[in-house]
């Protein structure tokens, strides 16, 4: 037998009793029932019915380990069968008035003032200038501007920008130009007009240089285009240009977002989580983003801006199944710190404005530990079967999934589209930049990785497409820094471009270390613009495995493979076998080279539409021509005498015959001579969701 709890916007938390036919009003009166069975002893799993409606929170829900079930009794919140319950952290702004060149207005007394807004289920940005789009910074006109402390307008650029003091907001690229590896959220105080410097009210964290991307926001001047708002506070309006200049405000549902978290979950320590909760079929919506946003120190997220719909700290044994997380100003679900076993499977995440899903653990030195072991507290975590889709909306490095030392977790079977910035990212901290000594002990070469807890995670049959689309230097699957035993299998990695700079598929970028990275399918990448391909599988690291993937039809690929040692990372022993290359550029490329770079290489099949294969990059070898990056081209026989001929001696360069690539069919025909070379068939049909969601 299950104890039910009813709860429905019509209930009463007065009169109501929890049941059917009397519910409670709110979702704190069903925890509160919940607490009172707990702090008694539960002796039968629990139920909350939550009837449809939309519940708004001006806080948000907090559960602690008093509210935990067992693996015997177990508490569950879930939507009654069949009904939409919508939990959403806003309030609905009415009463709309329609102004001039399809602007709308309305009054606006909510007592806080939102860094985004809500309409009918989509996001609407801030007026700003460029409307869409950057402009670019230009080089300080004067040497006592602090590169930190502002950014320098191009001549002729935002005409409309007023000279004095002002409370603007800029969205900004730091970084010399092309860096565009994080962005961040800067208050804007004061425009000095005569030398188009626009300065800031703190430092941001690195220099800005030259041809760095930016835009302005936060004022009436700059609404010129659809999609838009600004708060007026001195006036006390809120004017909206709706993105289909047809539509009728007063017959939509515009949210203004008044918390950051709507769920939180976190016991009272470490030593006291909650547990046994599940939550299932729901839909948590609209929360806000930060007057400002300041990036990570070395990957590691300020406490400020640990946010999420769902945020859990201090939490064991949590289900979030079936629900929808749908317009977030950060992330959809954090998992800070202290975390274990949380399974979150089924659901649509989309519309967020940083991270669809972080595990973020202890940073190395974070914390009072005994020792690495101790400090090992965040993973076993299971994020499978979900849809994650139209992220970074607010903050450029966003991405579909982020492991932050966070290790043993299966990341499996997710559809991860329309990205900034990575699908998937591992994280840590690179050998190089370790403190000299961690809790007590001294750090070196032998026992670096064990402070490194981003491993022995299996990252299999995903779907990513899309993502890599604000932003350079990164992949659709990205490590940097992390532990050891990592796997990357079986996902499907297609359709996704690199518009600016430089990117890549497949991305083990410095030290990552000890990856097997097998049955890999990419497909349909390209460049645009200036933007560059460059290696669809990019080994940085040391000893790590690289088999049986297919790389098919991404003509615009300088290369399949490449490599590269910088950083003082060692860049070694990596090996390579059983490789389809078809249609995708050079078959290898190395930045720099070392005897020491591959173990291991052979058994490869190469097409290229008949052309020769070739290595790419800096080889100590005669070079037959540049390439396009302005290194060097080589062809395949050359590079078959380095370490006396033990490279790529029985691999070939033919047609590996699909059953019907003009359709997209990759299977191999059973005459295939990739069989020969020990191809191992692929399941393509397997990729993404194994259930069928609603999208």
């Amino acid at each position: 037998m299950t104890r039910t709890i009813y709860v429905a916007t019509d209930g009463s938390d007065r009169d109501g009793n929890g049941t059917v036919k009397e519910p409670f009003g709110s979702l704190d009166r069903a925890v509160q029932e919940i607490r009172n069975l707990t702090a008694a002893g539960l002796l039968k799993p629990v139920t909350v019915y939550i009837r449809g409606g939309c519940y708004e929170r001006s806080e948000p829900l907090s559960l602690d380990e008093r509210d935990s079930g067992t693996p015997e009794c177990p508490v569950t919140y879930r939507a009654y069968p069949g009904e939409e319950v919508v939990i959403t952290g806003g309030k609905a702004v009415t009463g709309w008035e329609r102004m001039e060149d399809g602007i709308w207005r309305a009054s606006y007394d909510l007592g806080y003032v939102p860094s985004t807004l809500y309409a009918d289920g989509r996001r609407v940005l801030q007026a700003r200038l460029p409307s869409v789009g950057y402009y670019e910074t230009d080089t300080p006109t004067t040497p006592l501007h602090d590169h930190r402390l502002g950014i320098t307008l191009k001549e002729g650029e935002a005409p409309e920008l007023p000279a004095g003091d002002c409370r603007l907001s800029v969205f900004v690229w730091p970084g010399e130009g092309e860096w565009n590896w994080f962005s961040e959220t800067r208050t804007a105080v004061h425009y000095d007009a005569a030398n188009r410097y626009l300065s800031f009210g703190s430092p941001a964290s690195w220099p800005i240089g030259e041809g760095s991307r930016f835009y302005i926001q936060g004022s009436l001047a700059f609404l010129r285009a659809p999609g838009q708002f600004c708060i007026d506070e001195s006036q006390g309006y809120v004017y909206y240009w709706p993105a289909d200049s047809s539509a009728d405000p007063n017959e939509q549902t515009i949210i203004a977002p008044a918390i950051k978290r709507i769920l939180q979950i976190q016991g009272s320590s470490p030593e006291l989580p909650v547990s046994g909760i599940t939550f299932s079929d729901l839909t948590f919506s609209c929360t806000d983003f930060f007057p400002e946003y300041r990036m990570m120190e070395n990957n590691v997220e300020r406490d400020k801006h640990r946010e999420g719909l769902i945020y859990m700290r201090n939490a064991a044994n949590i289900r979030i199944e079936r629900c929808r997380l749908l317009q977030s100003g950060s992330c959809g679900i954090y998992l800070d710190r202290d975390a274990a076993g949380i399974r979150m499977d089924g659901n649509i995440i989309a519309s967020f404005g940083h991270i669809g899903i972080s595990l973020s653990g202890y940073a190395p030195g974070e914390g009072v530990f005994s020792g690495p072991a101790a400090a090992d507290r965040n993973g076993h975590h299971a994020i499978t079967n979900n849809y994650i889709e139209h992220g970074g909306e607010l903050v450029g490095h966003g991405c579909g999934i982020l492991l932050y030392q966070s290790g043993h977790n299966l990341i499996a079977h997710n559809r991860i589209s329309h990205m900034p910035r990575y699908g998937i990212s591992m994280k840590g901290l690179r050998y190089g930049e370790m403190p000299a000594e961690i809790y007590g002990l001294t750090v070196t070469w032998e026992n670096h990785w064990d402070f490194l807890h981003t491993r022995d995670n299996l990252i299999a049959g995903n779907d990513i497409s899309s993502v890599m689309e604000d932003s350079q230097d990164g992949g659709m699957i990205e490590a940097w820094g992390v532990g050891r035993g990592n796997i990357i299998t079986n996902n499907d990695l297609h359709d996704s471009g690199i518009h600016f700079s430089f990117g890549f598929g497949i991305y083990l970028d410095d030290a990552a270390d000890d990856f097997t990275v097998c049955n890999n399918v990419i497909r349909g990448l390209y460049s645009t613009g200036k933007g560059k391909l460059w290696m669809l599988i990019f080994s940085k690291g040391i000893g790590n495995r690289i088999f049986n993937n297919l790389l098919v039809d991404n003509p615009m690929a300088i290369s399949g493979i490449g490599s590269q040692e910088m950083a003082g990372e060692q860049n070694k022993d990596i090996e390579i076998a059983s490789n389809i290359v078809y249609n995708s550029g050079n078959l290898y490329y190395f930045v720099n080279y070392t005897d020491e770079r591959f173990a291991s290489a052979d058994r490869n099949l190469y097409w290229r539409n008949g052309e020769p294969c070739r290595i790419a990059g800096e080889l100590p070898l005669a070079p037959k021509g540049p390439d396009e990056l302005g290194r060097n081209v080589y062809e395949w026989s050359q590079w078959r005498t380095l370490r006396e001929g033990s490279y790529d001696a029985a691999s070939l360069c033919c047609d590996p015959l699909f059953v019907d690539r003009a359709a997209g069919d990759y299977r191999l025909q059973a005459e295939s001579p990739a069989y020969s070379l020990g191809w191992q068939d692929i399941a393509l049909g397997e990729f993404g969701p194994r259930q069928s969601y609603p999208v």
